[in-house]
């Protein structure tokens, strides 16, 4: 009796789902892309200035601000790398079904479906 083992990659670049599902999964993360690029800018609007007056209401104007648009891990800046990640993948799922869609055009020429 022979042993069968199968490896999985670990760095798996790709793989395979009916067109169908990916054309639907393509639309739901446009509309992920919209909901994040709403959270933007809401984001944007915590980065302006809050007069909340001194003392503790100012620190939690200030923090309102850095959190929404400041530097290194503000929301803005966490919102808009997410978004281009989506953009990336929608990018990536937009080639997928254009090579099936092609593949498949191509298959449907070689059938010949005469005689019988």
């Amino acid at each position: 009796m022979s042993e069968v083992r199968t490896q999985l990659p670990f760095d798996l670049r790709g793989f395979a789902v009916a067109p169908e599902l990916a054309t639907d999964a393509y639309t739901k993360l446009g509309r992920l892309q919209d909901v994040v690029g709403e959270m933007v800018r809401e984001a944007k609007v915590l980065g302006r200035s809050v007069p909340l007056g001194g003392g503790y209401a100012g620190e939690i104007g200030e923090f309102m601000a850095e959190y929404g648009i400041g530097g290194e891990g503000s929301a803005v800046q966490q919102l808009t790398a997410f978004g281009k990640e989506l953009e990336t993948l929608k990018h990536r799922i937009g080639e997928a079904l254009a090579k099936y869609q092609h593949a498949d055009e191509q298959a449907a020429e070689g059938v010949d479906c005469t005689g019988g």
